[in-house]
């Protein structure tokens, strides 16, 4: 699983109207983008539950709802600093969620970024619920990638695939563009193609993408392969620079299965 790096065009507040803006909400339930409005910070941490945008306690999260949530389960949020990127300050919400009763609980299941767009103001652009895994999320964090500061959030989704919940943010006066690979992608389309392979299957973001290094290598695999395990023809080296939020090859490289 990995988040939807769709665009969808959002009305800010206190900055150009053609800002573009979207939020991704990933949960057990499904993704989605949207463009909800601004709010002060003590929206996003004075009363959580309101905020189970992946409908895991509620579905409409009534007063009804929620009190009954909290009567079984309990939430505390905790506020981390990011950094700034294009004027715009960062802040990322932990959210520690665990049933009454189960005082040992510390992970945290949920996340929210949020971006400070005037003073006490913010907008909300990544929200994630992953309450039913093993897994406790961490902070986002600003990498650095060749020319480029790039806002990032990546956490491993706890299974033996490789999925992941990650975003990727590119910043500038009018706020935060998510990442486009689609350049790379089609790149190593274009490599894969003259090996007769276009329809193999291969991953450029989760572990596979190292921003710091400006790299990504992923595995290939047959298109239909018979297992997961199964039917894998090589591997591919690609070597990366960002164009802004675009993400461009700059070298790929095929190395078969079991050439030395």
């Amino acid at each position: 699983m990995r988040t939807a790096l769709l665009v969808v065009m959002g009305v800010a507040v206190g900055f150009p109207l053609s800002a573009q803006w979207q939020r991704s909400v990933i949960s057990g339930k499904g993704e989605f983008v949207d463009f909800p409005g601004a709010h002060p910070l003590s929206y996003f941490t004075a009363d959580p539950f309101l905020r189970d945008d992946g409908n895991e306690f509620c579905t409409l999260c009534t007063p009804a709802d929620k009190a009954e949530s909290a009567r079984t389960y309990a939430i505390r949020s905790v506020v981390k600093p990011v950094g700034i990127l294009g004027g715009f300050r960062i802040v990322g919400v932990l959210y520690y969620v665990h049933a009454r009763g189960d005082a040992g609980a510390s992970a945290a299941r949920w996340k929210s970024i949020l971006v400070r767009v005037a003073p006490d103001t913010y907008r909300e652009i990544f929200h994630l619920q992953a309450f039913y895994t093993t897994v406790s999320l961490g902070a986002a964090r600003i990498v650095q990638s060749g020319a480029e500061r790039v806002l990032a959030t990546m956490d491993t989704d706890g299974g033996n695939g490789g999925g992941c919940w990650e975003g990727y943010w590119w910043f500038d006066d009018n706020g935060p563009h998510p990442l486009d690979f689609s350049p790379l992608e089609a790149a190593i389309r274009e490599r894969l193609s003259k090996l007769h392979e276009e329809n193999a299957t291969f991953q450029v973001l989760c572990s596979n993408l190292d921003l710091s290094s400006q790299q990504v290598k992923a595995g290939i695999q047959k298109a239909h392969a018979q297992c997961h395990a199964c039917d894998w023809i090589g591997e591919v080296t690609a070597r990366i620079r960002l164009d802004g939020a675009l993400v461009k090859p700059v070298a790929i490289e095929f190395q078969p299965t079991g050439a030395n």
